[in-house]
């Protein structure tokens, strides 16, 4: 068998953990890709607990690695590939026991929407407090709007009662206040004019400045087909565990002793150095 990155250029065997909210694009470009892969979906909200996905994540790499401890030997896989950037310290600490984990270098999905962490970093400048739509986050997710909030105040209100879902709402609702944009990102599969329609009258209803933004398949793409080169992706080894890079990079590899054994949180701290050391 050739090196890894030979082996990005034939047809591998790819396991691909997947947040709901690409289940559009990612859907379709593992139906057009050289490669075959298959996708374990997560509910999308796991990032609103880091703890909870990083488990979570770390239960789906142990269990895609298990699959080939059954699996015939010329269907093993040969990657796990995350459909997951930095997301809350969410992909911090996992590992793997004998297959490289691909992660895109981006802070979360919208990068990946966009077509690259660069064009994210530049629109979060040009629209300074933007609440993001498309397709899937529309379709699989709680978006702000005021038939969302009517319905989670109804459900507080039959629990709580109407004063102290009066109180919650105000809570949970806080966060609004440092927002001022509202951007939609488009979707080369679909117009959806529904789902841009929605985003706009969310917009008018938060006095938000509505802005329509070309969305870019190129990183999902590269994401599922590759080539996986650092500058855009980490690959971490087997017996390494992904840490937080504080920079663009977003991530590194590092070498440890804990791939023979189930992790702990305190293991993953993004400070933790102790038995460890770099190899990217």
């Amino acid at each position: 068998m050739g090196t890894f990155m030979e082996m990005e250029a034939e047809n591998m065997r790819i396991g691909m953990i997947g947040c709901m909210v690409m289940n559009r694009e990612i859907s379709h470009l593992v139906s057009k890709s050289r490669h075959i892969v298959r996708v374990w979906w997560l509910r999308q909200g796991l990032h609103d607990t880091p703890d909870m996905l990083r488990q979570t994540l770390q239960n789906t790499i142990d269990e895609i690695e298990l699959e080939n401890d059954y699996l015939p030997e010329t269907l093993h896989f040969e990657a796990i590939v995350l459909a997951y950037g930095l997301c809350a310290n969410g992909v911090i600490g996992l590992h793997s026991r004998s297959l490289p984990i691909v992660v895109p270098r981006c802070d979360d999905c919208i990068s990946l929407f966009l077509g690259s962490a660069t064009r994210y970093r530049t629109l979060f400048t040009q629209l300074p407090g933007v609440y993001w739509y498309n397709v899937g986050w529309i379709e699989q997710a709680f978006t702000p709007s005021k038939e969302n909030y009517a319905r989670r105040w109804a459900e507080y209100a039959a629990v709580f009662g109407e004063e102290n879902a009066d109180y919650l709402m105000e809570c949970t609702n806080n966060w609004m206040a440092n927002y001022k944009h509202c951007g939609y990102i488009t979707c080369s599969l679909s117009e959806s004019p529904e789902y841009e329609a929605y985003a706009r009258q969310a917009a008018a209803d938060f006095g938000w400045k509505f802005t329509k933004v070309e969305g870019d398949m190129g990183f999902l793409e590269a994401l599922v087909n590759g080539p996986w080169d650092d500058a855009h992706f980490l690959t971490c080894p087997p017996h390494c565990c992904i840490e937080a890079e504080y920079d663009t990079r977003k991530f590194r590899a590092v070498k440890t002793d804990i791939g023979q054994s189930a992790p702990n949180s305190a293991q993953f701290s993004p400070n933790h150095a102790s038995g460890s050391h770099d190899i990217v």
